[in-house]
């Protein structure tokens, strides 16, 4: 028995023949990889990268009307090639280099920037240390 489309014309067997031969799809055809041993790739090396992070004085460099709080120069060493960053700690936008909020000297200044922020002379019971 044959199939109807909704515009009353007769369907041939071509859908069933493009399942057969797999000719609907985006994938690729399967292949045999019988009897090869696959390939091993060596591991990425990954280069050592150092950083440097020094803190400026945000009034000398920025001027004396900026928002600028804090100011740090990271000097960022990578397999020899040498990058530096200067890291902003803005009243208004927070932390950013001057490569975009997302770079990582951003967060190796954070850590000394905060680093200092974190010890109040207080214990955690409230009271002065001796």
């Amino acid at each position: 028995m044959s199939r109807v489309n909704k515009s009353g014309r007769k369907t041939t067997g071509s859908r069933q023949e493009a399942r057969r031969s797999g000719g609907r799809g985006g994938s690729l055809p399967k292949t045999s990889n019988r009897g090869r041993a696959k390939a091993k790739l060596a591991p990425a090396r990954v280069p050592e990268v150092q950083f440097r992070v020094k803190e400026l004085n945000a009034q000398q460099k920025c001027g004396a009307g900026t928002s600028v709080e804090r100011l740090f120069r990271v000097d960022e060493t990578a397999d020899g090639a040498a990058k530096a960053h200067l890291v902003f700690l803005d009243r208004r936008h927070g932390w950013y280099c001057e490569h975009g909020v997302e770079c990582p000297a951003v967060r190796q200044a954070r850590r000394i920037g905060e680093a200092d922020r974190q010890h109040n002379g207080r214990t955690h019971n409230g009271r002065m240390r001796a």
